[in-house]
């Protein structure tokens, strides 16, 4: 279940793996990279404006040290394509930002997270498998916060589970900003949901795996910013199943959320994506169907298919085709990507 391992639980198993470093009299510095490097080719859309070609990349770093064997410092930045191409672009508009910058203190029957973190809240834009295959969930991703949790780790039903509070706004410092590539420091006129003068916004999580079996469940309160209508109130749920025998099963997996006040409007909003990822000797093989329907806006769909396979030692390449029907325009894209971990 590693792979789609719900995210406050994996993010325990970190903490605590850094600890266990210290514990055992190694490195008190812990690193985790990834690289990709990836091309979108929108070949045929019913918007021509849509028809391009982007080759981007993305670096992603996480850092911990460990100061003793229960308090660690973290860090985590994300080199990226931060302004979407209008045309076709190779390489251009990156630049690079601290994601993560948190305390982390394990009490032993409890975590306490203090900085700027991400809240947890459903598993779909992390878990759904492809290339393309959490591209409308990572609409509801919680990320980039400022304030603090709570997570409480423990065994029930012969599993692991965790469950986490926090309490976050979100960032207006000038680690909100990004260098190269400027995105622009927040700022409260901006408004928006969690953009508020305190730490005024609330998620809970429960996510755990039992056996086969791996879930989320989520609610939050994102409290609404200058000019918004409404607070946003969202809920999720989400599955992970584990399906066949052998080393490298077969996993399905699915998530539905369901938000009022969605991004401090007056309109309500559902999002529901589905999955399944199949080895095929040394390829495995997923698709993924998604849908997103906001009330005031057309629905839109999303349907993936991906083939990846592992090349080398922490080295993955896939290739993959996205169908998507967004703003009432038709796309058709494939792409490729490959991966390195280390």
């Amino acid at each position: 279940m590693t792979r789609y391992l719900p995210a406050a639980l994996g993010a325990a198993l970190c903490v605590t793996a850094v600890q266990a470093g210290a514990q055992d009299g190694d490195s008190r510095l812990s690193t985790e990279f990834v690289i990709e490097l990836q091309n979108d080719f929108t070949y045929d859309s019913t918007n021509p404006l849509n028809e391009l070609n982007n080759t981007h990349a993305t670096f992603e770093g996480a850092l911990s040290f460990a100061l003793t064997e229960r308090t660690s410092v973290n860090a985590g930045f994300t080199f990226e394509q931060i302004t979407g191409p209008t045309g076709d672009s190779f390489f251009e508009d990156h630049g690079v930002y601290l994601s993560d910058l948190f305390l982390a203190h394990d009490f032993g029957n409890a975590e306490v997270v203090l900085g700027k973190f991400s809240p947890a809240f459903g598993m779909a834009w992390d878990a759904a498998p492809g290339i393309y295959g959490a591209d409308f969930a990572e609409d509801y991703e919680l990320s980039e916060m400022l304030g603090g949790a709570v997570n409480i780790p423990f065994a029930a039903a012969g599993g692991e589970h965790v469950l986490s509070f926090a309490l976050f706004q979100a960032d207006r410092t000038i680690l909100s900003n990004s260098l190269g590539e400027e995105r622009g420091q927040t700022a409260r006129f901006m408004g928006g949901p969690t953009n508020t003068s305190g730490t005024e916004s609330v998620a809970v999580a429960l996510s755990g795996e039992m056996g086969r079996t791996g879930y989320n469940l989520g609610v939050q309160r994102l409290a609404k910013g200058l000019g918004d209508a409404k607070d946003q109130t969202g809920y999720v749920a989400g599955i992970v199943q584990q399906v066949g025998y052998g080393e490298t099963p077969a996993e399905l997996m699915a998530e539905m959320a369901y938000f009022e006040g969605f991004g401090g409007t007056t309109s309500s909003a559902f999002y529901l994506t589905a999955g399944v990822a199949v080895p095929v000797g040394p390829v495995t093989l997923s698709g993924s169907v998604s849908r997103r329907a906001i009330d005031t806006l057309p629905t839109d769909r999303l349907a993936t298919v991906t083939a990846e396979m592992e090349l080398a030692e922490g080295l993955t390449g896939a290739i993959g085709y996205r169908w998507g029907d967004e703003g009432g325009d038709k796309n058709q894209t494939i792409g490729t990507l490959l991966v390195f971990e280390f």
